[in-house]
């Protein structure tokens, strides 16, 4: 399992990292955090089964199964507007409907190339408690018998009655959606909105080849 690099180039939302005993909290309910820590569990119930039967399924059989649950369990359209930052004010909601997509088959295809293989590991929801601006942050580890233990950090905000995953940081220090929009306004101020499609369909097919 290459796990670690998901975090590094994978997911979405630049929320603030280091000072969130300014921002002003929002109360939520023990029913709110309970559908939390469900939404997050439900997600890396899924990572484990592509993880244990890896060899079964082969790449296209965990990326299907894991796009599937990115749907359910993420907040895509947000994230990939915050990704973008300005930018996605410049499209079209086809062009952004799109982005949403190309966005999720980036995701779905890093995870299946991750997670690939099982060794034991499993997953430990250690808490949840309210956040900034009214999110939960859903706190878990990913424990490894023959390495260190991972920590990742769910945040998640309510849409439509229904909590979904906004970001996720490795180790409380590295926001998956700050990683992927400095890189993708990098990008976009280079050399455009375009390019920057063309270099994720790339990243997706180098990926994709097992």
């Amino acid at each position: 399992m290459k796990y670690p690099v998901v975090i590094l180039a994978a997911l979405f939302l630049s929320w603030p990292t280091g000072s969130e005993g300014a921002e002003p909290t929002v109360l939520v309910t023990r029913e709110d955090a309970a559908a939390a820590r469900r939404v997050v569990e439900a997600f890396h119930e899924v990572l484990l089964g592509c993880m244990k039967e890896a060899d079964t399924l082969g790449f296209r059989g965990r990326y299907d199964r894991i796009f599937v649950a990115l749907g359910e369990s993420f907040d895509l359209p947000l994230m990939a507007r915050a990704a973008l930052g300005s930018t996605w004010k410049e499209l079209t909601d086809e062009e952004l409907d799109d982005f949403v997509d190309l966005s999720r088959r980036l995701s779905a295809t890093r995870y299946a190339d991750n997670f690939d293989s099982y060794e034991g590991q499993r997953f430990k929801t250690r808490q949840e408690k309210p956040a900034a601006r009214g999110t939960i942050l859903v706190m878990t580890e990913l424990v490894q018998p023959d390495d260190d233990d991972v920590r990742f950090d769910y945040r998640l905000r309510k849409v439509k009655d229904q909590w979904r995953i906004i970001d996720i940081q490795l180790n409380s220090m590295i926001s998956e959606l700050a990683v992927r929009r400095g890189q993708y306004r990098s990008v976009v101020k280079r050399e455009g909105f375009p390019r920057l499609v063309e270099v994720i369909e790339s990243k997706i097919e180098e990926l994709s080849s097992e």
